[in-house]
């Protein structure tokens, strides 16, 4: 037998109270239930901790010896539970987030952490395929990813589905177009966010469906400079409709081809699922959609 946490927490109260009912009283437990704590000890350990004396009971020598250490490790066993539960409710804990879209992602986590502001968030921008190994190698607790199918072995939750666009600067010759056709697009230098982005390896998979070669001209790790880029003339460039805002002073155009598009996922291990700070992320992602 080990001694218990249960049955130290009975040795305090009862000698601290003195009855064997008023410790049943405060653990909330039966007073059966206490003196069997006491008895299993006494009788594992061949000595008596506490003297029985009708309805009193006092501590031994040998319990008086001990009593101080069975304080201590209560004590820290409290504040083990207090810091677990913090982190239950809450009220304390960090996660460890990685995101390749900040248009998508920054809503949800600006949700996240009006209801929850004592969590410490650490957010890293990459691009989705490199997000991905880091997640499975527990260097992230949630990821904001881009694919065209949510990935196999993760718990998944779909953010939003967007199309694939093309993406020039006011006066540019396409800007005045309702929808560019393929073999527009290959007449022009794209920009493209880097090989590992989820956007990009779908846009150019359905290129080579449509038997399009195309023309990427710079490959850059953050919308931010493609927005610079193209805005200095030195090509057009892709994105998901929903990464372009007016503040951009871009014009995004569609391509004229119904499969081109792309979805956004919050995603993380499946055995993670449950953990607070982990599942109040989805919850976010639910409250805004």
């Amino acid at each position: 037998m080990k001694l218990s946490i249960n049955q130290m927490r009975a040795v305090e109260a009862v000698v601290r109270t003195g009855s064997f009912s008023a410790a049943a009283k405060e653990l909330g437990i039966s007073q059966p239930s206490v003196s069997n704590h006491l008895s299993a000890l006494e009788k594992h350990y061949r000595t008596q901790l506490v003297h029985r004396n009708g309805r009193q009971a006092e501590a031994t020598e040998t319990c008086r010896e001990i009593l101080s250490r069975i304080r201590s490790v209560l004590a820290m066993t409290d504040e083990i539970e207090h810091a677990l539960e913090g982190r239950r409710r809450m009220q304390a804990g960090s996660l460890r987030l990685g995101y390749s879209t900040y248009q998508f992602a920054m809503p949800i986590l600006s949700t996240f952490m009006t209801k929850f502001p004592d969590v410490e968030i650490e957010a890293r921008a990459m691009a989705s395929n490199d997000l991905l190994p880091l997640l499975e190698d527990g260097k992230f607790d949630v990821v904001f990813i881009t694919a065209k199918e949510p990935p196999q072995g993760l718990y998944v939750q779909k953010i939003r589905t967007e199309p694939i666009v093309v993406v020039v600067p006011e006066g540019h010759p396409l800007s005045e177009r309702q929808t560019a056709s393929w073999k527009d697009v290959a007449g022009y230098p794209l920009v493209q966010r880097e090989n590992s982005s989820g956007t990009r390896r779908v846009f150019e998979k359905a290129a080579l469906n449509a038997g399009i070669r195309l023309n990427t001209v710079l490959a850059l790790g953050s919308w931010g400079a493609i927005v610079s880029t193209i805005n200095a003339g030195m090509g057009i460039g892709v994105a998901m409709a929903g990464e372009v805002l007016p503040s951009n002073n871009l014009v995004p155009i569609p391509i004229d081809d119904e499969a081109l598009n792309v979805s956004h996922y919050l995603a993380c291990l499946p055995e993670m699922q449950h953990v607070s700070a982990i599942r109040a992320m989805f919850d976010a992602v639910h409250a805004l959609q």
